[in-house]
């Protein structure tokens, strides 16, 4: 028996150097990418979970161990926001995304000074 040819088959086009290294750069990216999102995805609980105590200790009436918590929060924003910058190989400067990471901790400070 003789195979037919097929149309529908095609047969894979070998790939030049450049190619493959551009699809093992895009790849390298979007590691990176998922790396950051799980980066970010665990240690924002840390964030949030020490504004949620500062209100807490504010409903206790520990004003000042409430306002050094939520300060914490700021700390563990800071260090979110930096590891992130560094998977993702950005410039650790970046105005808005710096204004975004403290925003949680600056409206809970806000909250617990003026409220």
């Amino acid at each position: 028996m003789t195979e037919s040819a097929d149309p529908t088959v095609t047969r894979p086009v070998p790939r030049t150097r450049e190619q493959l290294d551009a699809e093992r750069h895009a790849l390298r990216v979007v590691q990176r990418r998922v790396a950051a999102v799980g980066f970010f995805a665990v240690t924002i609980h840390g964030v949030l979970g020490c504004i949620g105590l500062g209100f807490v200790f504010e409903g206790q009436g520990r004003h000042s161990d409430a306002i050094l918590i939520t300060i914490m929060s700021g700390v563990i924003a800071a260090i979110t926001y930096s590891g992130v910058r560094v998977i993702l190989q950005r410039p650790l400067w970046s105005p808005v995304w710096i204004l975004l990471a403290a925003l949680p901790t600056a409206f809970a400070l806000g909250r617990l000074l003026v409220g």
